[in-house]
């Protein structure tokens, strides 16, 4: 009888799902091929919103570009946003990088007199920083430390023109799914 117990428990929990779980298999449906769906930088926000970013294969078996995404919590389900473009305020708004996003935003079109930095998106539970620098020089990809109000900021860059540094950001995020903002190097954060 106690042996029946047990398998019935074991059953009853690999029909389980966690809230990571539910969320992965919900952003999966958004893929050409769910089942491929690779995750990176997973992180959950204080209102249970699991932020993170996502890859699969498209029809033909070709590994797509990492993409952030955002499963918000509702209840027992999840709205997903995945961003296409790379520059999705809403998604940062909840997943973190707004402001820096609004800042590079409002200063767009301003010339970069000592040209353009790739700025990695930081803020809570967002990873080590020595992890993030360390995949970086993994992939040959230099970048700086530099601290701003006391936090440390990794930078790529500064690029002689905007088109270098956004073609840097796309190569970072589509590479190892790291989030970034391209910005005027001498800019006021």
């Amino acid at each position: 009888m106690r042996k029946v117990a047990v398998v019935m428990a074991m059953l009853a929990l690999a029909g389980c799902e966690n809230d990571v779980e539910r969320a992965h298999n919900k952003v999966a449906e958004h893929l050409q091929n769910p089942k491929t769906a690779k995750f990176a930088n997973v992180r959950i926000n204080e209102q249970g919103d699991i932020c993170g970013q996502v890859r699969g294969k498209d029809a033909a078996g070709v590994v797509e570009a990492y993409r952030s995404y955002v499963a918000i919590k509702q209840g027992a389900e999840y709205e997903v946003i995945i961003d296409q473009e790379g520059n999705s305020l809403r998604l940062r708004e909840i997943c973190g990088g707004a402001d820096l996003q609004r800042k590079a935003e409002a200063l767009a079109d301003q010339p970069a007199a000592q040209g353009w930095d790739v700025e990695i998106i930081q803020g809570a539970n967002m990873g080590a920083l020595t992890d993030m620098t360390a995949r970086l020089i993994e992939r040959g990809i230099p970048s700086s430390v530099i601290y701003r109000e006391g936090k440390p900021v990794v930078l790529l860059g500064p690029y002689a023109d905007k088109a270098a540094a956004l073609t840097q950001k796309a190569d970072v995020m589509a590479r190892l799914g790291i989030d970034s903002v391209v910005i005027q190097h001498d800019a006021p954060r």
